[in-house]
């Protein structure tokens, strides 16, 4: 980067950032937009932010007769990247905190600026799992050290010594592979086996529960009005498999979101606009209300209180399925994993199976668009993955329609005369 304000003041410093050559105009001194380059947008944001943080700093130090100097500009550049006298990017801790704090001015695939909250706690939190095991390793890790060994090496220190789950262990391979191939993006080197397949994310079969519509319509039948929390949450609840809402948006609903006989809102994940007729059973809560949805309630009591609405009516059936589980009882720090089993159907209930009992129970007897455009799903692979469904399931959907079908073809009309249509005795 160069300053330069009249004749007196000439300075220039690195920035930092790293491109392929083969994508800077260095004639404009500006990022090439081609389509080769996916992080064209964020690198140009990066520098546009730069240039303006530059010149408000430079006219507010000069208004109040401070120094500009060759240190300032450094000091400056430092503060707007957040870096430090001892940043390397090469290493993957430094690239990472890099690519965390860099993640709100992060230009996404539909055009939006910015990733959700929790989207930062997860990278946080592979940050975090990377450190633990440099410290495990007595390594530092460099970015070009991640590869095929460093695959192994990590996924059985998640798995064998913070033990985490295959889904889990999956999801941080994830996390590193998007980080390693984003520094890519920015001229560092690295390691060629991040992009074989074999450094993929681990698997393995998910277990979860959803409500029946039996077990839906006796849970809106049982009488709660002796214990009135619970009953608030068992109309929360109802809401909630009739909707197909995530507790984030579910908890928010209040009157304003009844137009005209539909329940209209907009999903705090994905920022979908979602509209849905009104259930009787939602229809009756809401009566019931005076209008208005249920007494307002916190994402953790709502997620406690269901389990006991489910216990209270009798949904206490052993399932398979996970529970967090303290795995040493015996310590001073707790340490929760999930641990598969068979459980109480209550005890593994939890505000997901809202959602997913909203999908499961519509999946085959409505279209499968509709059902996204309602569960705000982004492909039908995902809304898939989501409730559960393999080949095999469509397969069998698929036969059960045929088979109505071909039933419908060999039902024979039936004619029965009931009335002669005549006098005669």
């Amino acid at each position: 980067m160069r300053f330069r304000a009249g004749r007196k003041y000439d300075f220039t410093k690195s920035t930092s950032l790293i491109i392929d050559p083969k994508f800077w105009n260095k004639k404009k001194g500006i990022v090439k937009q081609i389509a080769d380059f996916e992080n064209k947008k964020n690198l140009q944001n990066d520098l546009n932010a730069l240039r303006s943080t530059i010149l408000n700093k430079y006219n507010e130090v000069y208004q109040s007769g401070g120094v500009i100097s060759s240190q300032w500009i450094d000091a400056a550049i430092k503060q707007q990247f957040n870096q430090s006298e001892n940043i390397d990017f090469n290493n993957f801790i430094d690239y990472t905190e890099f690519f965390i704090k860099n993640l709100n001015n992060k230009v996404l695939p539909n055009g939006q600026t910015g990733v959700k909250e929790n989207t930062l706690k997860r990278y946080n939190s592979i940050l975090n799992k990377v450190r633990l095991f440099e410290n495990f390793k007595k390594k530092r890790l460099r970015i070009i050290d991640i590869d095929l060994k460093f695959y192994k090496d990590f996924k059985d220190f998640l798995i064998n010594n913070q033990n985490l789950n295959l889904n889990t262990t999956g999801r941080y391979i994830v996390y590193i592979k998007t980080i390693c191939l984003d520094a890519k993006e920015y001229g560092i080197k690295i390691n060629p086996d991040i992009e074989k397949k074999e450094f993929r994310e681990t698997k393995e079969p998910i277990t979860f529960v959803t409500l029946s519509e039996s077990e839906i319509n006796l849970i809106y039948n049982f009488d709660f009005t002796d214990v009135p929390y619970l009953d608030n949450a068992r109309d929360w609840l109802i809401l909630g498999v009739w909707t197909g809402a995530r507790v984030s948006d579910l908890l928010q609903f209040t009157e304003t979101n009844i137009e005209k006989g539909y329940i209209e809102y907009t999903s705090q994940k994905t920022n979908q606009k979602i509209i849905l007729p009104v259930h009787p059973q939602v229809k009756e809560i809401i009566h019931k209300h005076n209008g208005n949805f249920p007494r307002a309630t916190s994402t953790q009591k709502f997620n406690d209180y269901i389990k006991k609405v489910c216990e209270k009516v009798g949904i206490t059936q052993l399932v398979p399925g996970s529970m967090k589980i303290n795995i040493k009882p015996g310590a001073k720090l707790k340490v929760f994993r999930k641990v598969t089993g068979s459980y109480r159907k209550c005890d593994l209930v939890s505000t997901h199976i809202c959602r997913r009992s909203f999908a499961t129970n519509h999946y085959g007897k409505l279209p499968t668009p509709v059902l996204m455009a309602i569960t705000g799903h982004q492909t039908e692979k995902m809304f898939l993955k989501y409730i559960g469904k393999s080949a095999k399931d469509n397969a069998e959907t698929l036969n059960d329609f045929w088979q109505l079908q071909q039933s419908k073809k060999e039902r024979k009309p039936q004619l029965d005369i009931i009335k002669t249509g005549t006098n005669d005795k």
